[in-house]
């Protein structure tokens, strides 16, 4: 798709927005919804047919004199509150706080994706009813091996209808397209390159290695979230790890009491790491939720890996600083088109 006309291609009518984030190749639509609603970009595309009342109709923000609708704000948020709602369940000022940043989030995203589609146009970009076709070609190979009726499949316990896919991935192309046209061209000398990584040598360090030990109730136990609490509890208050490992556990090291060897953070799912990160060594985490699984863990050291050499990660390095100067890029014309635009906000939707 190209952001500048060329014969062939036919300017689609502007509408209001409904959606924009990239896709990643190879990821299911349920993780696609998850990816718009941490990156900013869904809305009308995955709410078209539903009916809507009074409330869900309510304008929460306007972006030169484009609304953006509560409906499209929530179906946004969706998975998130669900998460969070069960995260902090027994903790309600944590959660009203939780839930009020998740959706102001959410609001900012949307009002820059709406910058963007507004630039996209103001630029001459024009797209094709083959480019969208394309698109969803790849994607459909990518994430279903070409299989279109998985792909519909999915879409349906999405509640999303094809056309209202297409009209999402759309807006997905728009908005990589005014990025990728900010972002082009970002050039770095190699001292620029050698400076950066001076300046974050600890980023270079090879991964942390840990020791553990796991205890992991499998959710298809019964009252398998309680069942987790409890044998924390019992550790808490003493109770041999070991033991209770061997006894309840359901992962690949309960016959050896939970213990793990030591372990590289880079071989660990990006949760449970972040949880790692967080506890101190000798004490227990709280109970982290996995999709198939709860699992508690212990933490029974660390260990550092020293500072890769600059000629090892030069490459690496280069990557990062593109990639950080193409970012600044984009967020410096995200902040000239805030300045310029007319935004106004109504307030959020809190139920």
């Amino acid at each position: 798709m190209k952001l500048i006309a060329t014969q062939g291609h036919r300017r689609l009518p502007k509408r209001s927005f409904a959606g924009g984030a990239r896709w990643r190749a190879g990821a299911g639509l349920a993780i696609l919804v998850l990816l718009l609603a941490t990156a900013g970009g869904t809305a009308r595309a995955l709410n078209g047919d539903a009916p809507k009342d009074k409330a869900t109709e309510r304008v929460v923000a306007k972006v030169n004199g484009m609304p953006i609708l509560a409906s499209d704000l929530e179906m946004m948020v969706r998975a998130q509150v669900q998460g969070l709602q069960v995260q902090f369940a027994n903790d309600p000022q944590r959660l009203a706080h939780e839930l009020a940043e998740v959706r102001q989030h959410a609001l900012d995203g949307l009002i820059d994706f709406q910058l963007l589609e507004d630039e996209f146009f103001r630029l001459g970009g024009m797209i094709s009813q083959e480019d969208i076709d394309e698109d969803v070609r790849h994607e459909t190979q990518a994430a279903f091996r070409g299989d279109r009726e998985a792909l519909l499949a999915e879409l349906s316990t999405l509640g999303m209808t094809f056309d209202k896919y297409r009209q999402l991935r759309e807006r997905m192309i728009i908005a990589s397209a005014v990025r990728e046209k900010i972002a082009n061209n970002v050039e770095v000398t190699e001292e620029m390159v050698r400076r950066y990584y001076e300046e974050n040598v600890q980023r270079w360090r090879g991964p942390e290695s840990v020791r553990l030990h796991t205890l992991t109730v499998r959710r298809t136990e019964e009252n398998a979230r309680a069942l987790a609490e409890g044998l924390r509890t019992r550790l808490l208050n003493g109770g041999d790890f070991a033991e209770v490992a061997r006894e309840y556990s359901k992962d690949s090291r309960a016959e050896e009491g939970g213990a793990w060897p030591w372990t590289s953070l880079a071989d660990i799912s990006e949760r449970v790491g972040q949880v790692i990160g967080r506890t101190k060594v000798g004490m227990l985490s709280e109970v982290i939720e996995q999709p198939d699984a709860y699992i508690v863990l212990r933490v029974d050291g660390r260990r550092e890996s020293g500072v890769r050499p600059y000629e090892s990660v030069s490459e690496d390095v280069r990557a990062a600083l593109v990639e950080k100067l193409r970012r600044e890029r984009v967020e410096n014309r995200l902040c000239r088109l805030r300045e310029a635009a007319y935004i106004q906000k109504m307030g959020l939707v809190h139920g």
